[in-house]
């Protein structure tokens, strides 16, 4: 059996390495958009095509088998890693977006309420107004006829009753208005004034009596 040259493990490792390469690459584009796909899968059978090699080839041009095999590796890990990377960055701006949305969306909800609440405030507001002026007039009309009933205007008291005469004065003021009938001569007087004149001595019968009855009736 012939030994295995340097060169021909060298071979063999990159062979190794595109399958492995070909195998990630195939899963990884099942997990991205339709053309990254096909961009990634064209390179995963590139990489497959150097892997599939016959043993001959290998001894034969063992060089030339690595050579393309690695370069298909690389070529399919670099444009693997790129399509990971956009595919997370998508991810990412999707995440992003999304919270984007649901703070907007919760945004609009408080508005809303606010919104909602303000309108319930300024209804109540309008309410309590209304509520003052009714109470308001309420309380002008009751004022008016409480004023109506009192014989009173708004801003008019009523006058103080003026204080009552003592007794004293009043003893005073008789005495002094009989020393004035016994100086007044009763013919002097009017009718009226004979018939008040014998109205406050207590007389009867007098509003029918002529002057001259009433002189003689308080004489």
């Amino acid at each position: 059996m012939a030994k295995t040259t340097k060169a021909e493990r060298k071979a063999l490792e990159a062979i190794d390495e595109a399958a492995e390469a070909a195998k990630q690459g195939k899963k990884v584009a099942k997990q991205l958009p339709k053309k990254s796909a096909k961009q990634l899968r064209d390179l995963v059978e590139d990489a497959r095509e150097a892997s599939d090699v016959s043993k001959k080839a290998v001894r034969k041009h063992p060089a030339k088998v690595a050579k393309r095999a690695s370069r298909a590796t690389d070529a399919l890990v670099k444009a693997t890693a790129r399509a990971l990377e956009k595919a997370e960055k998508k991810v990412r701006l999707r995440a992003k977006a999304d919270r984007a949305a649901e703070e907007a969306r919760q945004g609009a909800e408080a508005a809303a309420e606010q919104a909602r609440e303000a309108k319930t405030l300024k209804k109540q507001a309008a309410k309590a107004e209304k509520a003052a002026a009714r109470a308001e007039k309420e309380s002008a009309d009751a004022q008016s006829n409480l004023d109506a009933e009192l014989g009173t205007t708004p801003d008019e008291a009523p006058a103080p009753a003026e204080p009552a005469a003592t007794d004293e004065s009043s003893s005073a003021d008789q005495v002094e208005s009989a020393d004035e009938a016994e100086s007044t001569d009763l013919n002097a007087l009017t009718v009226v004034a004979l018939r008040q004149r014998a109205r406050d001595e207590g007389k009867t019968g007098y509003s029918r009596l002529s002057k001259a009855q009433l002189v003689e009736l308080l004489s």
